[in-house]
């Protein structure tokens, strides 16, 4: 994967690297220096994120401070105070406003000479000569990249001694540094260097730098070349042993030479300042396919996401394999893979799943659900599956990574996305359609459903629950592998449920028929139950009044119950002459002793029973 990597940065454009993106918000200022280090031109500019367009003189600069930023915090220039922190180059200076001016304070001055008796009338030189101090560290470091190229070491001190003497006139001459908020950055550029002389200067130091440190480093004796651990891909926690691998088989997994971690930390940098999408494909045979997913990304400045890439890369290809799929953690201050695995082979289509209205919404449902591709079936169905805490704003953000906050959802959708979401991402980004299984898929929606009518206080889940019984009921046999048609059939649980309807319709009305299976017995139940606890007269009747029947385990228990709640309402239900349809399944239910006596089992058919429509109806007599 490493090497893909690599590979694909070395096929990208320099261009591409400067492509939307976006600088820091601060003050530019761009220096021409003659041979003798007096001041040709100077020119300044503002960036601010409110702009709708990069200012010709902020493009101009943006390579520049490309090529001239630091691989993290620790290994800038000015390491201790961390004063001069944004660049990390000979030909570039930098600093945010607050890192300079807190040394204004006389208290602060004192703290850094470590002398109390300096008085207000020497802050200002005291100030001066304590930034410079610093100043010289940064150019002291930075010398060692600009020495091994004779221009490039004369620029570095023409660049320098220049600071030196006027850094402080520079920034008293400028009213844009005046008004500069103390969080943005001041950014000092030499006019000299050309853009690949910058970028010579900075893979000198990208290539010492993006190891993760020097006691992982090894020097190959053929070559005498440094071979060492990227810090773009592994992180030591010294300090956090319980981040640690100790059962690791090797101390040190991949390492790199300087010129190669260098590319590794732009790629991850390429994705730090997004422009890179997430999830990320590399194409291993394919690589003009890789570029082509960069290039849409790019030219729609980030605005479409990975769905849509990938219909747009299916325009030209018939079909998508063999790449390796990464998944950044876009919040993370440094680059951070969160899931990386190679894909074979990629199913696009999904035509074969279709969600039947069983129980009635009004087509609603049905239009609401309608999947052709993967990314339907993530979006319309999953989604709903999970309470809509999948997906949100508007497809925006994948929570299949995320942290998950539990006060914005309940305890049941919170546990099953902990416990299942891996399993929907394998499925739906990586092809893998044995990551989810019939138990995964029976599970997710029984305790949704059961989870929805205990919350049903105002009947607010009616649709919700109704919902997802269409959906397990229309998928009850799609992730069941061990049956190759996975389509509609005589055995799927939308046919169950329109013959027990029909079955017990004709059991209630003809005294000959009998309830002969387990199927039937939970059916009528359910549709006992709705017709008793509809004899509620309570002002708030709610779904949550079926949990009590759901929690029996046992047929008898389950009886029990039913007889109690008849009992309650008996008051409620009409007395007729000759037995009607409620009579006869009532007599049915209670006279039926079921093979299985596990409810749980025969739960489906009982909340079917419930929820479809009612075979009972009141017939009076002349």
């Amino acid at each position: 994967m490493i090497q893909e990597i690599i590979n694909f940065v070395d096929t990208l454009k320099p261009e591409v690297f400067t492509r939307n993106l976006q600088p820091k918000e601060g003050l530019y200022i761009l220096l021409d220096l003659d041979e003798n280090g007096n001041l040709l031109e100077r020119e300044v500019g503002v960036y601010s994120k409110k702009d709708d367009e990069l200012s010709t003189f902020i493009q101009k600069c943006l390579p520049l401070w490309m090529n001239s930023l630091p691989v993290s915090n620790a290994k800038i220039f000015n390491p201790i105070k961390k004063i001069f922190g944004n660049t990390c180059s000979p030909f570039a200076f930098s600093f945010n406003k607050k890192n300079l001016e807190k040394y204004r304070d006389l208290s602060a001055i004192r703290t850094e000479f470590k002398d109390k008796t300096i008085a207000q009338e020497n802050l200002q030189a005291k100030f001066e000569e304590f930034i410079k101090g610093e100043l010289n560290i940064y150019f002291d470091t930075a010398e060692p990249y600009a020495a091994k190229n004779e221009h490039h070491l004369k620029w570095y001190q023409l660049f320098r001694n220049y600071l030196n003497e006027h850094l402080f006139a520079l920034l008293d001459e400028l009213d844009e540094y005046e008004k500069l908020k103390a969080a943005e950055g001041v950014y000092i550029f030499l006019a000299i260097p050309s853009i690949e002389d910058y970028r010579e200067v900075h893979q000198l130091y990208l290539s010492e730098k993006v190891f993760n440190k020097d006691d992982y480093n090894k020097i190959k004796p053929s070559t005498d070349e440094i071979h060492g651990i990227s810090d773009s891909v592994s992180y030591f926690n010294d300090k956090k042993p319980f981040l640690k691998h100790p059962t690791a088989s090797l101390l040190y997994n991949y390492r790199v030479t300087g010129e190669e971690a260098m590319k590794i930390w732009q790629f991850f940098r390429l994705q730090q300042n997004k422009q890179l999408p997430n999830p990320m494909p590399i194409f291993i045979d394919k690589k003009e396919l890789t570029e082509k997913v960069v290039e849409i990304f790019n030219d729609e400045k980030g605005k479409v996401g990975y769905v849509e890439i990938i219909k747009r890369l299916l325009e030209r290809e018939t079909d998508l394999s063999n790449y390796y799929l990464i998944f950044f953690d876009a919040m993370a201050k440094k680059s951070r893979v969160i899931d990386i695995d190679f894909v074979p082979v990629f199913r696009y289509k999904m035509d074969d799943v279709k969600i039947v209205e069983v129980f009635s919404l009004n087509g609603d449902l049905a239009s609401k659900t309608k999947v052709e591709n993967v990314f339907d079936f993530e979006r319309n169905i999953v989604n709903l599956m999970f309470n809509g805490q999948l997906i949100v704003k508007s497809g925006a953000w994948l929570k299949y990574f995320s942290e998950l906050e539990a006060k914005y959802m309940s305890d049941n959708t919170f546990n099953q996305l902990m416990k299942y979401r891996k399993s929907f991402y394998d499925y739906i980004y990586k092809s893998r359609r044995q990551a989810v299984t019939k138990s995964m898929f029976d599970d997710i929606m029984v305790k949704g459903i059961l989870d929805d009518i205990r919350l049903n206080d105002d009947r607010n889940n009616d649709y919700s629950i109704k919902a997802k019984l269409n959906i397990w009921f229309s998928l009850y046999e799609y992730f069941d592998y061990t049956q190759f048609n996975k389509s509609l059939n005589d055995k799927s649980m939308v046919n169950k449920t329109e013959e027990l309807i029909n079955r017990i319709s004709t059991i209630a009305t003809d005294e000959n028929e009998h309830i002969r299976s387990d199927n039937e017995f939970a059916f009528a139940a359910g549709q006992i139950i709705h017709f008793l606890l509809n004899k509620s007269e309570s002002g708030n009747r709610t779904h949550a009044l079926l949990e009590p029947f759901l929690q029996k385990t046992d047929a008898s228990l389950l009886k029990r119950e039913i007889a109690r709640s008849f009992d309650t309402y008996k008051h409620a239900i009409k007395f007729y002459a000759k037995k009607y349809e409620f009579d006869k399944i009532m007599s049915e239910v209670m006279g039926f002793e079921p093979d299985e006596k596990n409810m749980k089992t025969l739960l489906p058919f009982t909340l079917a029973g419930y929820f479809a429509q009612s075979v009972f109806s009141k017939k009076s007599e002349n």
